[in-house]
């Protein structure tokens, strides 16, 4: 029998979000006939409840600042002992740390960035050097979204002939197409007559809440009936508050429901009607693939990696970010017209299956596996 090979995951945050989603889905879907793996964390958190759920390896390594040789120290030594034959890391500052330890254990590394190299919002101090690190020690840097490259390239100088596009995938439920939504809506307290917008972020500055509670105001004057349903996990809590203060002060409050962090996204997901995401950055957002498999059509914000998901005009609407009027305008379009709804609905769940299965980008990380350990 062919040798098993022992992979090692590693993300620097474990609170319920995209990336922590693939990983988590990587880990769960990987041939245990080809690989062992194992997963490091800093934090026991909503990641590290899914991965124990699942039985998944996973060692929990402190972290406390940037640079933090000691944790450096101890994550070579677990990899050490555990015989580690390649290290997979996401995010940023996982891949710095990946890249240094890889290098001291002379492993391949592959990296996945999942977000722009400028975020709104975050530091660039040292990004250079981080970034120097990175391009001189990855094996192979992948991105989940083509846009993603240029500034990586252009400021970081990432080699192109490294850099790999891996879109995210989710999988497919077709139980959720034969759901009764009736005891949900009993739960959510969603009449029959009220039209659904779904919107999944959880709650930090690029999101954009504030846009998305703006273009609610706009659109509960000219239809009644139009229910918001946002859901996502409120982090600190300093921007669900001012988001409760915005739907406070335009009379929303029946209007607009704060649902928080839900385990059940994909069967809310088949009750809305539009999905929205009002993002003023973005990587490729898993909701937004989530709702298109749900059949949903989708208005978002033309940012980051949404153009490469949603074609306009046939499975949702593009409008630029912060323009709080023209989301409006495409979800009070929507919202008028069912068969428009329906048509586009089914249009994202072709491009879904197309493009953005699970199957697929598991596919394309085993091979890449084998490929660098060989």
């Amino acid at each position: 029998m062919d040798k098993k090979y022992n992979i090692l995951q590693y993300i620097e945050t474990s609170g319920p979000g995209g990336a922590e989603t693939v990983l988590l889905n990587i880990s769960r879907n990987i041939d245990k006939r080809r690989f062992n793996q194992v997963v490091v964390l800093h934090k026991s958190r909503w990641l590290h409840e899914q991965l124990l759920k699942h039985d998944i390896e996973t060692e929990i390594i402190p972290s406390k600042h940037p640079w933090d040789m000691y944790f450096l120290v101890k994550f070579i030594g677990y990899c050490r002992r555990r015989k580690i034959d390649l290290i997979h890391s996401h995010l940023f500052g996982a891949n710095l740390y990946s890249c240094l330890a890889g290098t001291i254990l002379r492993l391949p590394v592959i990296t996945t960035f999942h977000n722009e190299l400028f975020l709104h919002g975050q530091s660039e101090r040292f990004l250079a050097l981080k970034s120097m690190i990175i391009r001189n020690s990855a094996s192979k840097m992948v991105f989940v979204a083509d846009y993603m490259k240029n500034d990586y390239i252009n400021f970081s100088k990432f080699p192109e002939n490294d850099l790999l596009t891996i879109y995210n995938g989710i999988e497919l439920n077709n139980e959720i197409d034969d759901l009764d939504g009736i005891p949900l809506k009993k739960e959510l307290g969603i009449s029959d007559d009220e039209l659904l917008v779904g919107h999944v972020a959880n709650f930090r500055s690029p999101k954009g809440h504030r846009y998305l509670i703006e273009s609610a105001s706009l659109v509960c004057k000219q239809i009644s009936q139009a229910r918001f349903l946002l859901i996502g996990d409120e982090g600190d809590g300093i921007i669900k508050r001012e988001i409760e203060v915005l739907i406070a002060r335009a009379g929303l409050g029946e209007n607009v429901r704060l649902l928080g962090f839900r385990e059940d996204v994909n069967k809310i997901l088949k009750l809305i009607d539009v999905f929205v995401l009002s993002s003023i950055s973005e990587g490729l957002p898993l909701s937004v693939i989530e709702a298109m498999a749900c059949s949903k059509p989708v208005v978002a914000t033309n940012v980051g990696g949404l153009p490469e998901i949603v074609v306009p005009d046939q499975t949702g609407f593009l409008v630029e970010p912060r323009d709080s009027a023209a989301l409006a305008d495409k979800l009070i379009f929507l919202l008028k017209d069912k068969a428009l709804r329906n048509r586009m609905g089914r249009a994202g769940r072709k491009v879904v299956e197309d493009k953005y299965s699970l199957r697929t980008m598991i596919n394309n990380y085993q091979n890449l596996y084998e490929k660098l350990i060989k």
